[in-house]
């Protein structure tokens, strides 16, 4: 249901019915799922803090009730949320109704308490005297963060150079360290085919395409990536962009817009975000993964919009887990949605020939309606592109901002890619091995006690470690011990969720791998 909140939000009435759970556990969950969409860093929110002194506008209020919806089951009418100021009345308000089944949905018939409405407004903070404010706060943020580092006898995790690759070692400060941290799955970025038709491409047409594809920058490289990559994805058409990231920031704002709604997975990339809040749709996250939530979302808000798109991955790059893509298809089918899928991290890495999500679940890309991905991960290049049905993604490939106003693909990252498809298709054994080193990896992990989340199927693997600090910690003894994986904080993740990730390859050894983890495993117990 669509919702608008006064940017004061207003204080809650007082409700005298006796509570049908426990507050505590309640507030708990409640103060957990605010804290989680908090953009700063400041103290945790408490239940005597106003949702503006926490720092949470609106949209992040509206994602904190999704998750809570998911949690409960229940459904939050527009009149309980437009009388919530602070933490606390949240707390109340799921506690008051939780459980009264008149409350868990909104009926059909119910047009008014679903209808859309505009979308809320920030609070607009009185502006400080000039001598009293600092222009640029987030800089004196990110001064502060290095300064604890430094305090506490840490490195920055962040911008280590390589001073060469080779395969899966890279030198870092001098030393030669195995790398876990490319996304080059298949190996195909140093492969010598791969790097020989890049070569061969500067030759042809120099080091950049020096324009946009729609007015000079074309090439018969990228004509040829188009037709390759739709016939290898099984899809009627495929256009290449410029950038992946670029992708996914343009064309939902180019794509949607007033009386249109974007629903996208909590855990959706910031790219996908980022486009999302460019558009004048309404947008709102669900629960991740959670399809069942996601039906009973477009069940209550089809009717009030002219389109509605549903925004997934293939793989998910912080977890290592999957959508279980058949039901998402139902689901939009139902409802009448459209599905975008962000194939960034399963190209290349799920089904038998490394085709992606539909490969794995053996489902007809034809299904689904927009397949986004990029050519800078496993096909060991650098770009992004869509896939579709020809009608859509002709249009697309003529109009978005991101592929008209962008200099295109250069022509060695198109020649690496093009090469890379084929690679893949006379070498099938990569993706094989890929599959059968992340279960090495995943495997050892387990067996030694550490928490790897949802991580499963894929070469995407978190290593959970609970803090910040303790990941930094993880972090910088690997690489002490020859070991190079990054870690990933807060506000990227939950604090709590705080991790090292590990990307596995084709290339890596078995030996590689099993000193990987018994050295994981080692500094993670000293540092328990």
């Amino acid at each position: 249901m669509a919702r608008t909140l006064s940017s004061g939000f207003p204080a809650a009435p007082v409700r005298s019915q006796p509570l049908a759970h426990s507050r505590s556990s309640i507030a708990r969950i409640v103060l957990d799922e605010l804290a989680r969409v908090r953009p700063g860093v400041g103290p945790a929110p408490t239940p005597g803090m106003t949702l503006a002194a926490a720092e949470i506008d609106p949209v992040g209020f509206l994602d904190a009730v999704n998750r809570i919806e998911g949690r409960y089951q229940m459904r939050f009418r527009d009149e309980w949320l437009a009388h919530i100021r602070t933490c606390g009345d949240l707390i109340a308000c799921v506690a008051d109704h939780m459980f009264d089944d008149a409350d868990r949905t909104v009926g059909e018939e119910d047009d008014s308490a679903v209808a859309p409405a505009p979308a809320p407004v920030a609070a607009v903070r009185p502006r400080p005297a000039a001598a009293e404010s600092d222009p640029f706060p987030e800089c004196a943020a990110l001064e502060g963060r290095f300064a604890a580092l430094e305090s506490a006898g840490l490195e920055s995790p962040f911008l280590l150079a390589n001073e060469r690759v080779a395969g899966r070692v890279a030198r870092i400060d001098g030393r030669d360290v195995v790398s876990f941290t490319s996304f080059d799955y298949l190996g195909l970025a140093g492969h010598p085919d791969v790097k020989r038709a890049a070569k061969e491409a500067i030759d042809r047409f120099g080091t950049s395409a020096s324009a946009s594809r729609m007015v000079g920058g074309n090439n018969t490289l990228l004509d040829d990536l188009d037709e390759e990559l739709a016939a290898f994805l099984g899809t009627e058409r495929a256009v290449v962009f410029p950038c992946g990231y670029g992708t996914n920031a343009s064309v939902f704002n180019h794509l949607f817009g007033e009386g249109d709604l974007i629903l996208y997975d909590e855990l959706a990339h910031n790219s996908i975000l980022q486009g999302a809040n460019a558009s004048k749709a309404g947008r709102r996250s669900f629960r991740h993964n959670d399809h069942a939530q996601l039906d009973g979302l477009l069940r209550d808000l089809r009717p009030h919009y002219r389109r509605i798109v549903v925004a997934i991955e293939g793989v998910y790059s912080m977890d290592g887990d999957y959508p279980d893509l058949p039901e998402f298809i139902e689901v939009k089918k139902r409802h009448d949605a459209l599905l975008y899928v962000d194939e960034a991290h399963s190209l290349g890495t799920m089904g038998p020939g490394g085709r992606g999500i539909c490969e794995y679940f053996g489902v007809d890309p034809a299904e689904g309606d927009l397949w986004m991905g990029t050519i800078s991960k496993a096909l060991g290049a650098g770009g992004g592109y869509l896939a579709g049905r020809e009608r859509l993604v002709r249009y697309l490939g003529h109009t978005t901002p991101a592929f008209v106003f962008s200099t295109a693909c250069s022509p060695p990252n198109a020649a690496a890619a093009l090469e890379g498809l084929r690679v893949i298709q006379r070498e099938p054994w990569r993706v094989t091995r890929l599959r059968e080193r992340s279960e090495l990896f995943l495997k050892l992990a387990h067996d030694c006690d550490l928490d790897t989340g949802e991580s499963g199927d894929t070469p995407v693997i978190p290593v959970i470690l609970g803090s910040s600090t303790r990941a930094i910690r993880v972090s910088q003894m690997l690489l002490e011990r020859g070991i190079n994986a990054r870690p990933i904080l807060y506000p990227a993740v939950r604090e709590s969720a705080a991790r090292v990730r590990f990307f596995l390859t084709a290339e890596h050894t078995e030996e590689q791998i099993v000193r990987a983890v018994e050295t994981l495993a080692d500094v993670v117990g000293l540092t328990a």
